[in-house]
């Protein structure tokens, strides 16, 4: 038993710490798509605005689904399909862990 609860408390312990990682980059992952599109198009530049706006906001699915139609749609340089890249992975990440962190956690039983 006493194994039982070191470990799930290692793994709680784990899991907030790479938690906590995630949410500091996000801001930067956020800053490098901006800036890898900041010599296009005013109007691409409001559209990658309104990305970073709804990623802010935990919008995920509409992010991502923005994200995913840019990259399908333009020809984007290396600079910029890291930049999606990043962003996309961030976000499918910062919304598993909401899905995660709103299921009940199950009681640690004595076997």
């Amino acid at each position: 038993m006493f194994g039982k609860v070191t470990g799930l408390l290692i793994s709680v312990i784990l899991m907030m710490t790479v938690a906590s990682c995630g949410k500091s980059n996000e801001t930067d992952d956020q800053d490098r798509l901006t800036q890898s599109f900041r010599d296009e198009s005013p109007e691409l530049q409001q559209h990658i605005a309104e990305i970073v706006k709804e990623a802010g906001q935990s919008d995920y699915k509409k992010a991502l689904n923005k994200l995913a139609l840019l990259s399908a749609t333009r020809k984007l340089t290396p600079k910029q399909k890291y930049a999606v890249d990043v962003l996309v992975r961030q976000l499918r990440y910062d919304m598993e862990e909401e899905i995660f962190s709103a299921q009940e956690p199950k009681g640690v039983t004595d076997e």
